[in-house]
């Protein structure tokens, strides 16, 4: 049994959190947050010890590993503590807001024997594993073009309302955009060139599109903040030679076909607590990287390098997308 220390538990620590317990193999015996009355609220009736900082945990309890889901300016040092206490690490994404320190928590990992992945959770996710089985398969021809959309209310719910603060969230780029740009990069790799529009966190709006182009088709990818008092939408319209493939609503369809996929109740986020509804794919990036523990193997799906590419992706789509 892999014994997991999670570090914060605000909404996706919560999320984290529910997820274990639908996982065999792993058990949060620990939990650290700023907050504590907050975490043992949280935590109700439930055998796990509660700590109000990484370093208290890491001090206290002997565990296996380290699930991180703390502010994502944490997300560098907390990963290298961890590593360097000799814990195997599954961290929320961006593995950091800068590729300036991904080679640090790469290097971390290296020197500590352990292992390390970032939880991009749409690589987990029925629908979109569903579209890579599409383009993988070749069934419906070779992609024309697809569409990605990733929206939401501006978070102004965050914990000291560190999202709006670009220096801390890397706004809507790098904290909301980077789950359709990493997904992108996943299914077909680097593209050949990239550009696109962005405008920049003002007036609680902050919005990018990235236009991502490869040999004979392209990727657009819209992410955005808004003043508007909008839901939560994730979707995507991915043309083939042949057909088409979207997700809009919750609903997937394949040419005019509604694609029932199979989710287990249990690994469904209900209420999340933050903008999300309703979310699969948590439980399955977790069961994943506790897997690859008890295997002794390396997670592949999503490699630590992997995550460095994707932050240092987005960052060239800033420098190259034209400022609104």
């Amino acid at each position: 049994m892999i014994k997991v220390g999670l570090v914060g538990i605000g909404g996706m620590g919560f999320v984290h959190y529910n997820a274990y317990k639908a996982i065999d193999g792993a058990k949060i015996t620990s939990v650290a947050d700023v907050r504590v009355e907050v975490a043992k609220e949280k935590i109700g009736e439930d055998d796990v010890r509660v700590y109000s900082s990484i370093d208290e945990l890491l001090a206290s309890e002997s565990v296996d590993m380290i699930d991180i889901c703390t502010p994502s300016y944490m997300h560098t040092e907390m990963a290298i503590k961890a590593l360097s206490a000799g814990c195997h690490v599954l961290c929320e994404k961006p593995m950091s807001i800068s590729s300036a320190d991904t080679a640090r928590v790469i290097e971390a990992a290296r020197s500590a024997g352990k292992r390390f992945m970032t939880a991009h959770v749409v690589r987990f996710m029925a629908p979109y594993a569903y579209l890579k089985s599409v383009v993988d398969s070749g069934e419906l021809g070779a992609p024309v073009h697809i569409d990605m959309k990733r929206l939401s209310a501006v978070p102004t719910w965050s914990w000291e309302d560190w999202m709006r603060d670009v220096s801390k969230s890397g706004g809507a780029p790098i904290d909301l955009s980077i789950h359709d740009i990493d997904f992108a990069r996943y299914v077909f790799g680097e593209p050949a060139r990239v550009g696109g529009t962005h405008h920049p966190l003002r007036d609680n709006n902050d919005v990018i599109v990235s236009n991502l182009a490869y040999d004979g088709f392209t990727v657009t990818v819209t992410g955005g903040w808004f003043a508007a008092d909008i839901p939560f939408t994730a979707e995507y319209f991915a043309v083939f030679e042949r057909g088409y493939v979207s997700l809009r609503d919750g609903v997937l369809v394949k040419n005019g076909e509604t694609v029932e996929l199979e989710v287990k109740a249990e690994r469904v986020s209900e209420n999340t607590g933050i903008n999300i509804p309703r979310a699969d794919g948590y439980a399955d990036e977790i069961e994943y990287f506790v897997g690859c523990l008890n295997d002794g193997t390396e997670p592949n799906i999503i490699t630590p390098e992997d995550s460095e590419a994707t932050v240092k992706l987005v960052e060239r789509i800033l420098e190259s997308a034209i400022k609104i």
